[in-house]
This record gives structure tokens, sequence and C-alpha cells, in this order.
């Protein structure tokens, strides 16, 4: 046809000198067709809950991860991840700007969001964590003392723990006498407390194995309140959703579970019906708090 011209949509940016790594993220292969992959979502804290389900955790030991400030992801508990909504946020998301980039503007997950939804303390000192160089037999005796137990040789893997040794430890404590010395309530906490930190607040892409460096901050329980822990798990979940929008990558991790209430919360074409609290069923004390807005 004489005349005729052919249009071509710009799938942008416009004006690339804000979004400058648009040539390798995920976007721009999808645009492409040359990728379309739901990512893996990486957590290794599936036992923790089945244990705390089966088994509800002592009184004791949850007057100490009460007062610890991360009682919120406990009483929280596990909501199944839909990999279909991380993924299409992570298609989104900008490492440029750390924002989402949605058709009505931008978005983020705030401190306030992170305090709100999971009661998490965003006020406080830095959580550095120890990446000090150990042998072994170092952390053996750390986990002894913290955690009540000696894990083998082969259950290290240089700074990280294998879940199934402690999952195995836990379940040999399960049933704490009433006259439990304070040492062993203590220790007992830690390994709940290690396992949210390190498996799902900031867990990584090993799926299961769990970070070592947090557990030297477990030591002294009276200021574990004291640390920034929801500054943290926002930093680490920045990083992971900034490393999973790049082209290359198949997989996420972080605190997972944060993002996708953040996103029923915020987008409400998105948010699933409140059919009834959760807390008939995962056997909460009645005198404990009922905990933060995600545990709807």
């Amino acid at each position: 046809m004489v005349g005729y011209s052919v249009y071509q949509l710009d799938p942008g940016p416009l004006e690339p000198s804000v979004l400058t790594q648009q040539h390798t993220h995920r976007s721009r292969d999808i645009w492409d067709g040359s990728i379309n992959m739901i990512l893996n979502t990486r957590r290794c804290d599936g036992k923790l809950w089945d244990l705390a389900k089966k088994y509800p955790i002592h009184p004791r030991v949850l007057e100490v991860i009460e007062l610890s400030g991360l009682y919120g992801v406990y009483r929280s508990n596990r909501p199944i991840i839909d990999r279909s909504l991380i993924t299409s946020l992570v298609e989104r998301w900008r490492p440029e700007t750390h924002t989402f980039h949605f058709r009505t503007g931008e978005a983020t997950i705030t401190l306030q969001d992170v305090e709100v939804l999971y009661g998490l303390p965003v006020n406080g000192d830095p959580v550095l964590g120890d990446e000090s160089i150990r042998t072994i037999g170092d952390w053996q005796n750390i986990c002894q003392r913290l955690l009540g137990f000696i894990p083998r040789p082969e259950d290290f893997n240089r700074s990280s723990l294998k879940v199934t040794a402690l999952n195995a430890h836990m379940l040999e404590q399960l049933q704490l006498p009433d006259l439990a010395t304070h040492d062993i309530i203590n220790q007992m906490a830690r390994c709940y407390m290690f396992w949210m930190i390190a498996g799902m607040m900031m867990a990584d892409t090993s799926g299961n194995y769990l970070k070592l460096m947090y557990l030297p901050m477990l030591e002294d329980l009276n200021v574990v309140s004291s640390y920034s822990w929801g500054s943290a798990t926002l930093a680490c979940l920045y990083r992971f959703l900034c490393k999973a929008s790049q082209s290359n990558q198949n997989e996420i991790a972080g605190f997972l579970p944060l993002l996708q209430i953040w996103a029923w919360e915020r987008i409400t074409v998105l948010r699933p019906q409140v059919i009834a609290q959760r807390d008939i069923e995962n056997n909460f004390l009645a005198g404990l708090p009922r905990g933060p807005r995600a545990t709807r």
C-alpha cells in the first residue's frame, strides 16, 4: 500500500539517563521473547513451621522470643508463596531506584511497612553479622554454647550449617520439662530465632544451609531486641530483588513473605479474602500478644 508505514512500539525507557541497566534487565528479555520463566523461590524454613505446628513451643521459650523483637515473624507463620506474583514484581523492580515501576507510578517497600506488617524493630544498632574466619572446631564450640549441641563436621559448609542438623537437634529437645534450666530455655529460643533469621528473614539461595554469621549476635539475649532487624531484613530483600531482576537469574531469596504480603496490602486487587484468624489452628497461647498485621 502506497504511503503505508510500520509503527514500532518503543519498550523504553524513553529517557535512559536514570534507568541505566535496561540492557541487562529481565524486562528486556521478556520484550525480546527470549525468556518466559517463573523464578524459583529459595528459603529453608519449611520444617521450622512444621515443628511449630505439630509441637507447640514451650511457653518459657516463647517469652524469650517475644522479648527479642522477632515475635512477629513467628506469630505470622509461613504463607504459601505465590511464585508467579513474586516473578511479576521482580519484572517491575528497578535496581537503579529500588522501586517497582507500575503503570500507575512507582512504589516500594519501606521500613514502616516492615514494622507494621511484622513488628520488626527498625531502629537501633545495625545488624552486621560476624564474618570472622573460623574453623569448624570454632563453630562447633559456638553451636554447643549457644544452641546446645555439637554439629558433625560434615554438617558445615564453610560458615554455614545444614538445616537438617538443626532440625534433628530440635526434634530431640521438643518436650522440655517445666523445670528446665534457664540455659536450656535460652538455647532452644536461640534455635528458633537463628532459624527464623538465617532461614527466612535473610535467607540465601542455598536452600538447605543457614549462615552462621548471625548466630553470635544471639549470644546476649538481653540485647537482641536492640538490633535493627527490620532494616537488615529490608536491605537483604532489596539486594535479592536487584539480583533477580537481571536477565541471567532464575531464582530469588530473601524475606519473600514480606514482599508478598506487602503486595497484598498495597495492591488491593491481589489481596486474598481474610476468611478467619489462624490463632486456633496454630495453638497460640492465650496470654501472648496477637501479633502484627501480617498475622491476618
